[in-house]
């Protein structure tokens, strides 16, 4: 069975991972019989954006690792994985 690891860019279409691709890449991963586990920076985003108005959100801040744990957590490393994707 083959270890896929995910890339996400936090959570959001218009700031981070969109998150109806991120999980249709999980389901289509599980279904094929990867083992798949999801992986993020631990970093400022570039800019937060406002979903509703689709305008930046000026002064606020989120760090992509928190955001992308909205779609999935865990710890991984390296030695962990035989592929790696980016979902951005």
């Amino acid at each position: 069975m083959a270890k896929v690891g995910i890339v996400l860019a936090g959570c959001g279409v218009f700031d981070g991972s969109e998150i109806h691709e991120a999980v249709i890449t999980l389901l289509a991963l599980n279904r094929a019989g990867a083992k798949v586990v999801c992986m993020a920076p631990d970093m400022e985003q570039l800019h937060v954006v406002n979903h509703l108005t689709g305008n930046v959100a000026e002064g606020e801040r989120r760090n992509v690792l928190v955001e992308s744990a909205r779609i999935a957590r865990g710890e991984i490393s390296a030695a962990d994985i035989d592929a790696l994707l980016a979902q951005i």
